[in-house]
């Protein structure tokens, strides 16, 4: 085992708030690791982009298929995780923290790489770029999603 404390059924999370943990576990999973490939393979200013050279696009792929795959591993975690099996939760979480923080640190040095958030210029509000609410979003649910799991309460 990765985490030899697993919780005992006494300590466990209620039933209603492990069931909405894991479930936004995974929609937090879905949205960093699917979604997003799917927006970068559709958006014309990424993966389609005819301005790009084939060596950025290959980047991107090999991006795309490395967030998807490992959105996938975290989505089986979560949903085979039980209450005494908590560490899944937290193994698919530390994967979700590696892409996010990713993202992250990209942001931190776009201006430094010479880097765009979007290449269309968009924004939402007047100055957030969708992928800044998109991956914030996704980290939002996935704590709120562990928080729960870990929340102490009558199990059932």
């Amino acid at each position: 085992m990765l985490y030899p404390s697993a919780m005992s059924s006494e300590h466990a999370p209620s039933s209603a708030a492990w069931a909405v943990g894991k479930a936004l576990c995974i929609v937090s999973a879905v949205a960093y690791g699917l979604l997003t490939g799917l927006i970068d393979i559709l958006d014309p200013h990424h993966l389609g982009n005819p301005d790009w050279p084939g060596h950025a696009r290959f980047h991107l792929l090999w991006q795309i298929s490395a967030g998807a795959l490992g959105a996938l591993a975290s989505i089986y975690l979560f949903w085979t995780a039980t209450p005494r099996t908590v560490e899944r939760v937290r193994t698919g979480a530390f994967l979700g923290a590696l892409h996010i923080g990713g993202f992250i640190l990209a942001a931190v040095f776009t201006s430094a790489a010479g880097a765009e958030f979007d290449a269309g210029g968009r924004v939402l509000l007047g100055f957030l770029p969708p992928n800044m609410l998109h991956l914030g979003t996704s980290a939002a649910l996935l704590f709120a999603g562990v928080s729960l799991c870990h929340k102490k309460g009558a199990a059932t």
